[in-house]
């Protein structure tokens, strides 16, 4: 989907919702869209300051926090990190480097159905982090 259509649709669900739509709370989810490098939500304020200079870092939290609820980002939390943001919210998965951590998607399948009810949990879905150090931190390393 491009991203016009996603601001677009964002923009029907606050309707439907009824939350206001201001240019604040739309360009965090901008910043999302256009980013690949799941920011945290200090990224995600640090770029929208530069625009909007008066937005509080609260408004970026609440925000960030109302579009996970509405499912048009996800949270991605992993060991020894902070929480990270992704606007692809379809079924992928995540390469992170132990030494800068930086986070790539990376789409591939693996045949595993997981029970409905796995030790006691209610499994909704699921995501595999593939820990590594990324070509930049290798070649910093030679």
């Amino acid at each position: 989907m491009l991203k016009e259509e996603k601001l677009k649709e964002f923009i029907e669900a606050c309707k439907h919702m009824g939350l206001k739509i201001t240019p604040q709370r739309v360009a965090v989810y901008e910043v999302l869209l256009s980013r690949e490098d799941h920011p945290t939500v200090e990224d995600i304020y640090n770029e929208i300051k530069k625009k909007y200079p008066f937005v509080s870092l609260a408004t970026v939290y609440r925000t960030v926090e109302t579009l996970e609820e509405l499912g048009f980002v996800k949270k991605v939390a992993y060991w020894g990190g902070s929480v990270r943001y992704d606007a692809n919210t379809n079924d992928h998965h995540h390469l992170i480097c132990t030494q800068c951590g930086a986070i790539r998607d990376i789409e591939f399948c693996i045949d595993w159905n997981p029970p409905a009810y796995m030790e006691g949990y209610r499994v909704h879905n699921y995501s595999l982090h593939i820990y590594g150090v990324c070509p930049q931190c290798q070649a910093r390393e030679n």
